[in-house]
């Protein structure tokens, strides 16, 4: 079986076709060539042409109005909404996932759309460095510099500083990271730690971060599997013995070694 880290490394994978082999780790159902099918069908007969704004403006006639995406905004948190191919069937998703969306079916059209990975948010661009921002997730409404002033305040915490590198294209590990943290932290508030801990295990081998170690390691205690979550809670300890949750972290290493579990 292909490694994460090659899958993700490799350029000749487009980005839908990254999230969706991501979704299908927590879909067993989910039909990858039918969700691709899907885009072509959305992009067969799209024509656009002209400026970065005319492309927008094209993108979003055609994404919102005529074929009625959106964003979800009932059922917000809930797993299903960071599945690509859940978002085409029923048109509401994620910034992240409605941007996919953008890009996927603008390159069948024979234009290139950046995703933006906006701190907590996602944009698409168009036209290169200082071209146009559009939000699919708000209707798919061209940005102006009142919007980012906005989600800069919404997103960037008191400060609101909106830095030049909030704007960069993301790059397809920290996309991949992103869907991934959006998966664990949805299975995690819905106390599915089974999945939640599949989801860490993805984020370990990509990032080998300590805190994806932390959070595998307390989701295995939760399930019960007190030798693996104690393995990783004591990796996180001696990767940051200084960070600011070792006293939960220690007390939770203690449930593993008398045998408690966090249920």
């Amino acid at each position: 079986m292909r490694s994460l880290v090659s899958l993700v490394a490799d350029v000749r994978v487009p980005l839908e076709s990254l999230a969706l082999a991501l979704a299908s780790r927590f879909d067993e159902r989910l039909d990858v060539e039918a969700a691709l099918a899907t885009l072509d069908e959305l992009a067969h007969g799209l024509q656009l042409e002209g400026s970065p704004e005319s492309v927008a403006r094209g993108l979003r006639a055609h994404l919102h109005s005529r074929h009625g995406f959106d964003g979800e905004r009932g059922d917000y948190y809930a797993p299903q909404n960071g599945n690509l191919a859940h978002v085409l069937r029923t048109r509401r998703g994620l910034p992240l996932t409605l941007s996919l969306v953008y890009v996927a079916v603008a390159r069948r059209a024979g234009f290139e759309v950046e995703p933006i990975g906006f701190p907590g948010h996602f944009l698409v661009r168009h036209g290169g460095p200082g071209g146009v921002l559009q939000d699919p997730y708000h209707g798919g409404r061209v940005i102006g510099d009142a919007d980012l002033a906005n989600l800069a305040a919404r997103y960037l915490g008191h400060s609101g500083r909106l830095e030049a590198e909030h704007l960069l294209p993301i790059g397809r590990p920290a996309l991949a990271v992103r869907i991934l943290a959006n998966f664990r932290n949805a299975y995690a508030r819905l106390h599915d730690h089974a999945r939640a801990m599949l989801a860490c295990d993805a984020l370990v081998e990509l990032t080998r971060a300590p805190e994806a170690r932390r959070d595998r390691g307390l989701h295995a205690l939760a399930l019960g599997a007190l030798a693996a979550a104690q393995s990783d809670l004591e990796a996180y300890l001696e990767e940051r013995p200084t960070a600011d949750d070792v006293e939960g972290v220690h007390a939770a290493l203690r449930r593993c070694r008398v045998g408690v579990t966090l249920n």
